[in-house]
């Protein structure tokens, strides 16, 4: 049976192409610990971690490529941003659309915080950032892109809101990049989180932050070591990236990373169409079929490629298994790991069956993901 791949929200398939490749030769003909061993390979790898720090600057439009901090994932990111600029003193503006990546840290850190209302569609209500600063408030946290909705959230709002107000701003770009622009400079982001293997086609256990100078040179660090520079001191180091990145780096996963960077920005135009036209295909035939709710942002909305539904007359997971049985389709079902985005949707407990196409997914997988749907909602 075919497989048929329908959930690049949790993490993207197909990789980029020869990505595979790019990972295998590095690790069986050029292993090195950059900054430590002499050797013609340190110098090739660190132009490499360099190479991936230029294009994701590029991608996000600040020009300081020493200040991205490389991590395993967003998840990650986000912790070394929270609790690297926050205490228990400070309160926090988030969103009902946040992932449990913002919310757990800031709950276990004791953090409070105060939430933005997010309408029927996922969309967040900027009208009430007034209402929710406090003289406490240090931050404003924003999810760029909702994991369950699919929405496209505005950021200029609550950037030039964070500006005015002296706020950190920082942004959870998971599922917004590459396929949404998102930039640091024009929305005077503090710091961008993100993965690399979801939408920019990289290997799981890769993701970061790029930061901003003032920010990153202030951040108390999440993980302190080594970092081959200044190792007369016992203290963490002012240089960037090193005061970002102790310890040896995952060098097979910067390499895929870059790699599969490379190959996003010289076909961004292709991925972001054909991504579209699946997700847009998928969403018109899901329309006609009885028993279905789409929740979340509608097909005309700015939104991604995430597309929510709820089913009548069977459960979620039911309808998700059917289709792995029957068709080899892989979905995700639940809460995705964000409970309140669901209780601002009306979803929570039950949460949602969430379809999510890829820039290599194909019209024929769509349209026979549909005719199956049809058939077991028809059987329901």
């Amino acid at each position: 049976m075919k497989r048929i791949y329908l959930d690049n929200a949790a993490t993207s398939f197909p990789k980029a192409p020869g990505l595979g490749r790019a990972m295998m030769e590095y690790i069986e003909n050029g292993v090195v610990n950059p900054n430590r061993t002499e050797s013609s390979l340190s110098y090739k790898a660190f132009d490499t971690a360099y190479s991936l720090r230029e294009k994701l600057s590029s991608l996000f439009n600040y020009r300081h490529p020493e200040c991205i901090s490389f991590t395993r994932n967003v998840t990650e990111a986000l912790n070394w941003l929270i609790k690297g600029n926050l205490s228990p003193n400070d309160h926090v503006i988030v969103s009902h659309n946040e992932h449990n990546a913002v919310m757990r840290p800031l709950n276990q850190m004791g953090i409070s915080y105060s939430l933005i209302p997010s309408d029927g569609f996922g969309y967040n209500d900027y009208s009430t950032l007034p209402s929710l600063l406090t003289p406490r408030t240090k931050a404003i946290i924003i999810n760029a892109a909702g994991n369950v909705s699919g929405a496209v959230q505005n950021l200029e709002v609550p950037g030039e809101f964070a500006r005015k107000h002296n706020l950190l701003f920082f942004i959870d770009a998971a599922q917004a990049a590459p396929f949404f622009n998102i930039d640091m400079e024009g929305l005077n982001a503090s710091a961008v989180a993100f993965t690399g293997h979801k939408g920019l086609l990289g290997p799981q256990g890769m993701g970061g932050a790029i930061i901003r100078k003032e920010v990153a040179l202030s951040l108390d660090p999440l993980v302190a070591g080594g970092t081959g520079s200044q190792s007369d001191l016992q203290e963490v180091p002012d240089i960037l990236p090193d005061r970002l990145n102790p310890g040896t780096e995952n060098m097979p996963g910067i390499v895929g990373l870059e790699h599969s960077l490379s190959f996003i920005l010289n076909n961004l135009s292709s991925l972001r169409e054909n991504e579209g036209m699946r997700t847009r295909e998928l969403m018109e035939g899901l329309y006609g079929i009885k028993g279905i709710k789409l929740i979340g942002a509608g097909i005309k909305e700015e939104r991604t490629n995430v597309v929510s539904i709820e089913t009548e007359g069977i459960d979620e997971a039911e309808v998700s298994a059917l289709l792995l049985e029957r068709g080899g389709i892989e979905t995700r079902v639940g809460l995705h790991c964000s409970p309140s985005a669901h209780e601002a949707l009306g979803t929570y407990p039950r949460g949602t069956l969430r379809f999510s196409p890829g820039p290599f997914t194909t019209k024929d997988e769509i349209e026979y993901t549909l005719a199956l749907l049809k058939e077991v909602m028809e059987n329901a």
